[in-house]
């Protein structure tokens, strides 16, 4: 299997900076975004260099994002907030396709192992469809633990669960033995199964 997995970084990139860069390699239909703060979990959708929510409102508020993971079938942008005077924040993004060129000023991992293998995963999220209608493409998941959550997916039914897809890199370690190396978000869908 021919597989390489390209890593770019770069330190002290604001959440909107990396956003811009990572547009720029994206399909024009747009990403998943995951957004962690202090006080919310959310999911949120990213096309035209634009956040939005369920609602189909641009989520302004980013400043209290600490960890942000966005995601399409071809590539995924990690970002992490550097609380410290020094605002070393830090920007990864991944993808099969050699993109390194169209990433100005961000770094190539270099030494990195060859992936040997790929394996395909399936999450679970929490939660059922409620099945309320939602406008733009979104559903809402509910358990009686977590109460509501909305999700960029269309057409969830009542009792539908979503899936998050991830592709594991699997590397050859010591002793002849593979481990997985890293792994990169693919896509949310409803479970038909």
């Amino acid at each position: 299997m021919s597989v390489a997995l390209f890593v770019s970084t770069r330190q002290k990139l604001a959440l909107n900076e990396a956003l811009s860069a990572f547009a720029a390699l994206i399909d024009a239909n747009g990403a998943t975004a995951i957004l962690y703060s202090p006080r919310r979990f959310e999911l949120a959708t990213f096309a035209n260099g634009t956040l939005q929510g369920w609602d189909g409102q641009p989520i302004e508020d980013i400043g209290s994002v600490f960890e942000a993971r966005v995601f399409d079938d071809t590539a995924e942008l990690r970002w992490l907030n550097d609380p410290s005077p020094e605002q070393c924040h830090r920007a990864v993004i991944l993808t099969e396709q050699d993109r390194t060129g169209m990433l100005e000023g961000w770094e190539p991992e270099k030494d990195r192992p060859s992936v040997i293998e790929t394996l395909s995963q399936t999450y679970l999220l929490w939660g059922e469809g409620t099945g309320r209608p939602l406008s733009n493409g979104w559903s809402e998941l509910a358990t009686a633990r977590i109460g509501g959550l909305q999700v960029p997916v269309g057409n969830a039914g009542r009792n539908q669960r979503v899936l998050l897809h991830s592709v594991e890199y699997i590397v050859e370690a010591e002793h002849g033995n593979a481990v997985v190396f890293d792994e990169r978000l693919v896509k949310l869908e409803v479970d038909r199964g």
